[in-house]
């Protein structure tokens, strides 16, 4: 369901056609209390300000401010923030990305979570537009000397400050100066059009599914039939569970994960009767990013169904 146009949360298709809207895109990573989220609200009045944030308990605590204070160029995300990178945005469409304090992930088996981990941050520099610009500030030692050896290695220009270049102190950056820990602020300007081999990650927008005629018995008989399965198939990684039935004796669910990139997902896929047709799609589709490998799952079960049942199709997409 989407968002009145009011209203401060979005999804990555309603953020993918708002910022159109807008000269301009600036991005926060990690949020927290929203402190350095409402200063660039203020500072860049023209700019659309994305803030995303992936901790329920701060995302809830921002959401409700800016909807008291009704911040019109601000929108929140409660997602993985290489996930809306990927998915929201194309190479160079981004004008500035903050990360403040973020999360160190300080252990060895931790590394794919950190923000300067190779695949982030060549993720993070694609989106950036000519002369865009990368702020990151961290008391973390791991942090400082991934994005020193990423940048080194490509021979990219840093600034390296000791202190803030902004008038606005975060909570944690508070904390750790009454703490004396060393703070680091990095600025890294991307002075090309290279978008580091990430390309964008295509969002199927329209509904797929697919609707077929079928005997009395065919939810029974597919649940009888369906096997979990678990398979690799370029990029896209599948691991079903047995399909049930849903509240209804007409309809049956298939619950699917599903990793490929910068992005995990449990989906639901409905097989729902209505008359003689049955209807193959997926469950609470707004909650979905209907990516390539959601969209090769649904393939992949249409199949399945043609393959084993005697079944007329009438209708679909897929």
């Amino acid at each position: 369901m989407s968002s009145p146009p009011d209203f401060p949360v979005m999804n990555i298709l309603e953020l993918k056609e708002k910022k159109g809207n807008y000269p301009g895109v600036v991005v926060e990573i990690g949020f927290g209390h929203g402190e350095f989220l409402h200063y660039l609200a203020d500072v860049k009045l023209n700019f659309l300000i994305v803030g995303i944030e992936i901790a329920s308990k701060y995302f809830k605590k921002v959401m409700y401010r800016m909807l008291r204070e009704g911040i019109p160029n601000v929108v929140l995300l409660k997602e993985d923030a290489r996930t809306v990178l990927y998915y929201a945005f194309e190479p160079n469409s981004i004008d500035e990305i903050y990360a403040n304090f973020p999360d160190p992930w300080p252990k060895s088996g931790q590394k794919k979570r950190r923000i300067t981990n190779e695949k982030s941050l060549r993720l993070i520099f694609s989106r950036l537009k000519k002369g865009g610009t990368f702020y990151l500030s961290t008391d973390s030692v791991i942090l400082k000397e991934e994005l020193l050896e990423f940048v080194r290695e490509r021979g990219m220009e840093i600034e390296k400050r000791s202190g803030s270049p902004f008038p606005i102190k975060t909570k944690y950056e508070r904390k750790w100066q009454s703490s004396n820990k060393e703070i680091h602020y990095f600025i890294i300007k991307k002075s090309d059009e290279d978008n580091f081999g990430v390309e964008e990650g295509e969002v199927i927008v329209t509904m797929p599914h697919v609707v077929v005629e079928a005997s009395k018995s065919f939810l029974k008989d597919f649940i009888g039939k369906f096997k979990p399965f678990e398979k690799k198939e370029k990029g896209c990684h599948f691991k079903s569970e047995r399909a049930f039935l849903a509240n209804t004796e007409d309809e049956i669910l298939i619950p699917i994960l599903i990793n490929e990139e910068f992005i995990n997902q449990r989906i639901f896929v409905s097989l729902r009767r209505k008359g003689e047709e049955y209807t193959l799609k997926l469950y609470e589709r707004d909650k979905i990013i209907v990516t390539r490998c959601v969209l090769k799952d649904l393939y992949s079960i249409k199949d399945f169904i043609l393959r084993n049942f005697e079944v007329k199709i009438v209708r679909g997409n897929l």
